[in-house]
């Protein structure tokens, strides 16, 4: 494809999508965790690989491309999305600007166990993010009333620092974007309808500063688990380093 930027710098891309449901010893392989036998889960991911297939380097000065996946997912009632966070980062804990700043009704980061906690009922649209300082490579969401988890991992290259900026405004600083970030769904304006009525687990690649003929390569792996709470707090504990029973007590 060819794809042109607010900078007018054309893009010329190649672009290869491979999904693929992942196996009972992969998903072991990816979580480091046993899946308990009284869990049902499905698992999948998709392999994403960008090309520059252009006859000049993208620089950050033409303005840069990333991979960007957004998993699109129904609203179990109470599901509050959970990422958890780097103590040792610097700057904000999670940027909430995307759509307004959000009150502790919608968003609570608890600092002493480093995680974010927050609210998607797919009626109050907003989003949130982590920066390239702040993010761990996975994110995840729960609905206790569902017995519900859901776990997203992703490509996190070691020392990538470097993240395309996807706030709808002009850039001041464009490659200090956010690396994951969660949306719920609502009306856009008052009186008015949401688009769905979902909420979204997202991540992204580094910007892609690729020579001609270079590519970079961005998995993004998706699980839901639903069974008993028991199995379901032993994979949080182990992948988000979030019990649930911290979840349970923010009373949101």
């Amino acid at each position: 494809m060819t794809l042109s930027n607010y900078s007018s710098t054309e893009l010329k891309l190649d672009v290869e999508r491979k999904i693929s449901i992942l196996t009972s010893e992969q998903a072991k392989a990816s979580l480091g965790v046993d899946i308990a036998p009284s869990l049902q889960w499905v698992g999948f991911a998709t392999n994403n690989a960008v090309t520059n297939k252009g006859k000049k380097a993208w620089s950050e000065a033409q303005g840069l491309p990333s991979v960007w996946i957004l998993g699109m997912f129904n609203p179990a009632p109470g599901t509050l999305v959970v990422a958890p966070f780097k103590k040792a980062g610097s700057g904000e804990i999670v940027n909430d600007r995307y759509f307004g700043k959000l009150g502790a009704d919608r968003l609570r980061v608890n600092e002493e166990k480093a995680f974010v906690l927050f609210k998607c009922d797919g009626k109050f649209r907003s989003k949130i993010g982590l920066s390239a300082t702040r993010a761990q490579a996975v994110i995840g969401s729960y609905s206790p009333q569902a017995k519900l988890l859901t776990i997203v991992r992703y490509t996190r290259p070691k020392g990538a620092n470097r993240y395309v900026n996807n706030l709808w405004e002009i850039q001041k600083q464009p490659y200090s974007g956010d690396v994951n970030n969660a949306y719920n769904d609502g009306p856009v304006e008052p009186g008015k309808p949401a688009l769905g009525g979902f909420y979204e687990l997202e991540s992204s690649s580094p910007a892609a500063a690729l020579a001609p003929g270079a590519s970079l390569k961005h998995v993004h792996e998706t699980f839901h688990f639903t069974g008993p709470r028991e199995a379901l707090d032993a994979i949080s504990t182990k992948v988000l380093g979030v019990s649930l029973a911290d979840v349970e007590s923010a009373g949101m």
